[in-house]
């Protein structure tokens, strides 16, 4: 038997950032990964050809960097082996192939703002608008994204006592589709801004998504956008070496079998292969709901009303079609060298576009012409290739179940040779047979495989519907990060703020060293 002050289950970035701060901290912690490696939903592996690394989910790190605690352990890991490389110019590319320039994202403001006017100067500066007001709301905005979410009256009290805060209050509870539409007028920029906002997998017409735009717009601009040298996974792989300096343990290969609740508490977990660790003051999952509820704490030590609430956490219907290519030289996009300069592309041609794929979606039919989401980090980061080659990732959205009654296993390659790699071929025509060395497929069965919280191919830890959201995840009455099983805490994108990498479990890390009286939370 081992014993530790805190024992984590799941070793993805979310329980690494809780067990990296508690370690800070003082305590000891260990943290128990079923996989042989770490890193939940930022790995990075060689699956297309050796000496090419992908990030195989998550990618992109800004989130990450409006954390508080985040910054505080940030030098720790630098200590073991992380370093960040930022996009300081040009970030994100929307390239057009209607003829016109396409528009590009980039660090400054005023570049961005340049870039959309090329389309509307009406449009680029309510761009801008949204971009200044956000000053006004970053303090409000970094506390309640990395805090126990409040009860949703709270808002409505602080803004319904004058005009120009009930106009705000409307404009939050539209939809991303409204909201693009009374804001922009050029039917490309709506195009981009509808695609950006719907990036957390919002439908275009679901209620509650205009406030998320007075977030993602400023964000890039005010906190930035990185990624890890040698690949997304060398974040965790930092957190591990740094846990394991401080005098804790990460376990890899280690299963969990079960939660270990003697006199109503969790006291610790017992492996699949027989061990038990206990806890001295607390247990975290990481696990998704179901999971930790239902399989490894049991159902026996469960009140009939949360169990209904775990069995009825809805993690959505969509997933994604993702393809992994290894190639000989980066794309070319058919607007220049600025837009093939940036690593990172949302593709997308028009708003009916998109309506037309998430209609297509909601029958369980494969997306006949999808939006394309693509990283070349090989871009900024040669070290994930051998000399001059590039590594490709590119994306869409798509149902994960199907109407005809089909898998995805069963049309994954003739899906992206017939429609994915086709609509890539429109914006940046020299991918081409000749230009591709090698290839992997992720579609919802791998990716359920790959990491059973993913469940049935959902990346973003549960659907980000108003009744999931806030002060309701992942169940009303436990936003806090406890469970109803003493000693017993929960972390990861089924709890607030969601999915993307921000190492939120920072948040239940503090809720933690507030329950140990080893610290006051301001929260």
């Amino acid at each position: 038997m081992k014993e530790f002050d805190v024992v984590i289950a799941g070793g993805g970035v979310n329980g690494l950032a809780c067990a990296s701060l508690l370690a800070k901290k003082g305590l000891s912690v260990c943290v128990v990964e079923r996989n042989d490696w770490v890193g939940g939903g930022a790995v990075t592996r060689e699956v297309t050809v050796p000496g090419f690394k992908h990030d195989m989910f998550g990618s992109s790190h800004v989130w990450i960097h409006c954390n508080p605690d985040f910054k505080e352990i940030r030098p720790e890991l630098e200590k073991h082996g992380l370093k960040y490389i930022w996009s300081d110019d040009q970030i994100t590319g929307h390239p057009d192939q209607t003829g016109g320039p396409g528009i590009v994202i980039y660090r400054s403001i005023d570049k961005t703002v340049e870039s959309i006017a090329a389309y509307s100067r009406k449009d680029a500066e309510r761009y801008r608008a949204v971009h200044d007001e956000f000053e006004a709301i970053k303090d409000g905005f970094l506390k309640a994204f990395f805090a126990p979410p409040v009860p949703p009256s709270y808002m409505a009290q602080a803004m319904e006592n004058s005009h120009e805060g009930l106009r705000r209050m409307q404009e939050f509870s539209l939809s991303a589709k409204t909201w693009v539409d009374n804001n922009f007028e050029d039917p490309f920029v709506r195009g981009v801004m509808l695609n950006w906002a719907m990036a957390p997998q919002i439908l275009p017409e679901q209620e509650g998504a205009g406030q998320s735009f007075y977030i993602m717009i400023p964000a890039i601009h005010v906190f930035g956008q990185s990624i890890p040298e040698g690949g997304s996974q060398e974040l965790p792989n930092a957190m591990m070496r740094y846990i394991n300096a401080s005098g804790g343990s990460v376990l890899t290969g280690t299963a969990v079998n079960k939660f270990l609740i003697e006199g109503g508490a969790c006291v610790g977990l017992t492996t699949e292969s027989g061990e038990d660790i206990r806890a001295r003051l607390g247990v975290v999952s990481a696990l998704e709901p179901k999971q930790t509820f239902l399989k490894f704490v049991g159902e026996e030590h469960l009140e009939p009303e949360f169990k209904q609430q775990v069995e009825r956490f809805s993690f959505g219907k969509i997933t994604i079609c993702r393809v992994h290519y290894a190639l000989k030289e980066a794309p070319r996009f058919a607007n220049g060298e600025l837009m093939s300069s940036c690593p990172f592309h949302r593709i997308v041609d028009s708003e009916p576009q998109l309506f037309k794929q998430y209609a297509e979606i909601a029958q369980g039919i494969p997306p006949t012409d999808p939006f394309l989401w693509s990283a070349c980090w090989t871009v900024v980061d040669p070290s994930r290739a051998p000399e001059g080659q590039h590594t490709l990732i590119f994306d869409t959205f798509v149902s994960n179940w199907l109407q005809d009654g089909q898998t995805w296993d069963d049309i994954r390659e003739d899906y992206v040779d017939d429609i994915l790699l086709p609509k890539l071929q429109q914006y940046a025509p020299n991918i081409t047979e000749e230009n591709i060395l090698g290839r992997y497929i992720e579609t919802r069965e791998s990716l359920e495989a790959a990491n059973p919280s993913f469940v049935d191919g959902v990346t973003t830890g549960g659907e980000r519907i108003q009744a999931q959201l806030g002060y309701f995840r992942p169940f009303p009455g436990y936003a806090h990060y406890r469970s109803p099983i003493k000693s017993l805490y929960m972390t990861g994108p089924h709890c607030h703020p969601g999915g993307a990498i921000s190492a939120m479990g920072t948040i239940t890390a503090n809720i933690m060293l507030e329950d140990f009286g080893m610290q006051k939370n301001d929260f």
